[in-house]
């Protein structure tokens, strides 16, 4: 009885150490930073290779994109966190876009000189489409709105 319990406590030991690198891999440092989330990827952070972990789009019209870095993989998508690139550094200016295989779409209305852009998920249900639109609000990039839709109805503006 003295061998198994020991068995079972070295069994216990291995798996809550492997449940704590585990959760390393799927949580992202805190604060959200450009160099933290390539140092988090370079360890092995975020494997969930189903969507793009780094995307690009130029927000505001500076010929220098913004970089949108993942921050969280699930079924249906992978969240982002924001970036754009400063003389002082990358500045945080979202800590939460959805997206999923789709490409990121700039929209013509803009705001502040930063542009409106569109993500698209797929919806819970499977059958259609959730598009998001995101919106500068002088200090950061928000959710502007999300609308269900018919994949039929996605178009380029």
């Amino acid at each position: 009885m003295h061998r198994f319990v020991i068995a079972l406590a070295v069994i216990a030991t291995f798996c809550i150490a492997r449940a704590a690198d585990d959760a390393k891999l799927w949580t992202p440092p805190q604060p959200l930073t450009f160099e933290g989330l390539h140092t988090w990827y370079a360890d092995g952070g975020l494997p969930d290779k189903r969507w793009p972990r780094e995307r690009q789009l130029d927000l505001n019209g500076d010929e220098r994109p913004e970089v949108f870095l993942g921050i969280e993989a699930y079924g249906r998508g992978m969240g982002y966190a924001l970036f754009t690139q400063r003389p002082q550094g990358w500045i945080l200016i979202a800590d939460r876009i959805e997206g999923a295989a789709a490409p990121f779409v700039l929209l013509p209305e803009s705001h502040d000189g930063w542009r409106d852009f569109r993500t698209l998920l797929q919806t819970w249900r499977g059958r259609g489409l959730l598009e998001i639109t995101y919106s500068w609000d002088g200090q950061q990039y928000v959710c502007k709105s999300e609308r269900e839709i018919q994949s039929e109805e996605v178009s380029n503006p």
